[in-house]
């Protein structure tokens, strides 16, 4: 692809402080000053073509957390590394809640650039507690070639040219900003320092070469930045890089954002974006990274090419790697019955999905519930027509009980239940034959329908949760329903997050006939 010929940045006027040559946010006293300027492309998921953005939130007495990641339709690549990068953070969060000071964490998604060919997102986290706030930003770009996410590495030439970007920014920082070389911050300061001090041939006065510690250093071979793998190995070697969090400007050149507390004299600011002229970044870029740039400046978005991959984006998908987090599937027996809408308010307060194994005899009987069921996101699962024991009937029984009791569901909801809990967890050789989908049981029991006890069944799904596991109760007992807040309560603020059972087994895979009790990894 040719690149974009060179164009000249903008240079805006703006009112800054005296003592600083910075894009700074408005409200400090200031002079007038002419300061390079970057206008970033970065746009809402709601606001492009082909996704949309959607958000999880849950307020209690100890925090408030809440995350938007962008959807791009069934499984997307990206909307899966997004959340669970997300929810991840969220996790980590949670387990090292501080004492007090009202903590809280958002997290935000932003696109920087959205093609058919490529799409690039900016996830932000701002944490706060008493008074102290802490931001942190990551992007990430989907390489639709490749079909992987990849790290910001991806966009560059090699780390040559990740080298010569990090030139660029001192050049700007020193030209256009007055900042003397000592006072250039982090990983700009130290390639800056290492190239100025290398004789002609390479090698500093010290015998290293070059380029920063964090960068390519002479000990190490050359990394093929096309190659996801090595494109990673390239984000970790330079960890703590400006371009990290780089944005495409309106002027086909880079914006840069670097954290105000790295910039010497930059005060009490939001944020500090240091421009790369258009001039500056030809050549440096990838084959990705040139149509990262197109992307961003065009502005058209996905089109129809991949939100409607796989159902689009009305379909729910997997958006978690529960392999990589702390996810438990709760599910309910026996219902819908007349506690189950209260249970589903309870579910609600948290964002939390559950499966609900429902018998086909009184589908006809609740509707509403059902109906409300697939309205939020919630999995419905067949457990028979009215509780037979599947290990007692013939085949062709087995066969005409599922297939009724599908056929009630999908009458209500449009959709088959992907999964069967057979009654008492009762099978043999002749269920798993018959069965034309996965058999789920459990590997924590809370006996809710022995002990009807509230207390005994929180207890019991509190202690014996870990991450992985599927827990079974029966949202026919208003003992059970009224446990559950103490459940979601004590398990979100052990950092887990309440999935289906296809979501938490997605990525093992699941297969008809096989029986699964849960998801743990060890």
């Amino acid at each position: 692809m040719v690149p974009l010929v060179a164009v000249t940045s903008l240079r805006r006027k703006l009112s800054v402080s005296a003592a600083v040559g910075l894009l700074l946010v408005p409200g400090c006293r200031a002079v007038e000053q002419e300061l390079p300027y970057a206008e970033p492309v970065r746009s809402s998921p709601d606001d492009l073509a082909g996704m949309e953005a959607s958000t999880v939130s849950v307020t209690t007495d100890d925090s408030v957390v809440s995350y938007r990641y962008p959807r791009l339709g069934d499984n997307h690549p990206l909307t899966v590394e997004a959340r669970t990068a997300m929810a991840a953070r969220q996790t980590a969060f949670l387990e090292d809640l501080p004492e007090g000071g009202s903590p809280e964490l958002h997290q935000d998604t932003v696109i920087l650039a959205a093609s058919p060919e490529v799409v690039g997102a900016r996830l932000t986290a701002t944490a706060s507690a008493g008074g102290d706030e802490t931001f942190e930003a990551d992007t990430l770009w989907y390489d639709a070639g490749s079909e992987e996410v990849l790290p910001w590495t991806s966009l560059f030439r090699d780390e040559e040219a990740i080298e010569q970007a990090h030139l660029a920014l001192a050049d700007v920082l020193e030209e256009g900003y007055d900042l003397p070389e000592h006072q250039l911050p982090g990983l700009v300061g130290e390639v800056a320092s290492g190239e100025r001090t290398a004789p002609e041939g390479g090698a500093s006065a010290d015998g290293r070469d070059g380029t920063a510690d964090g960068g390519a250093d002479g000990g190490s071979e050359p990394l093929d930045l096309s190659e996801p793998g090595q494109a990673r190995k390239a984000a970790e070697r330079w960890a703590g890089s400006p371009l990290g969090d780089l944005a495409f400007s309106t002027a086909g050149g880079l914006a840069v954002r670097m954290d105000p507390d790295a910039v010497p004299g930059a005060g009490r600011v939001g944020e500090v974006l240091v421009p790369v002229e258009a001039a500056e970044v030809e050549g440096l870029l990838s084959e990705l990274g040139y149509l990262a740039r197109e992307a961003a400046l065009s502005g058209d978005g996905l089109g129809d090419d991949l939100s409607q991959d796989g159902g689009g984006l009305s379909a729910q998908g997997h958006t978690l790697d529960c392999e990589r987090l702390k996810c438990v599937a709760l599910t309910f027996d026996d219902g819908p019955g007349e506690h189950t809408d209260r249970l589903l308010d309870s579910l609600a307060e948290y964002d939390a999905h559950a499966t609900f194994y429902v018998l086909g005899s009184l589908v006809d009987d609740f509707p509403a519930p059902v109906e409300r069921m697939a309205e939020e996101g919630h999995e419905l699962g067949n457990h028979t027509w009215k509780h037979d024991d599947l290990a007692k009937m013939s085949a062709d029984g087995i066969r005409k009980d599922i297939e009724r009791t599908n056929a009630a569901v999908r009458e209500v909801t449009g959709v088959e239940p992907p999964t069967i809990r057979p009654p008492y967890g009762s099978l043999n050789g002749t269920v798993r034959k018959t069965v034309e989908q996965p058999l789920v049981l459990w590997d924590v029991d809370t006996l809710d329908w022995r002990s009807r006890d509230t207390e005994d069944v929180s207890e019991a799904a509190l202690d014996n949760t870990v991450p992985g596991s599927v827990v079974l109760f029966h949202d026919i007992h208003e003992t059970s329903v009224k446990a559950i807040p103490d459940v979601l309560a004590g398990l979100h603020r052990q950092g887990y997050h309440f999935v289906t059972v296809t979501d938490i087994f997605g990525y093992q895979g699941m297969e008809s006939g096989d029986v699964y009790t849960d998801a743990r990894l060890s």
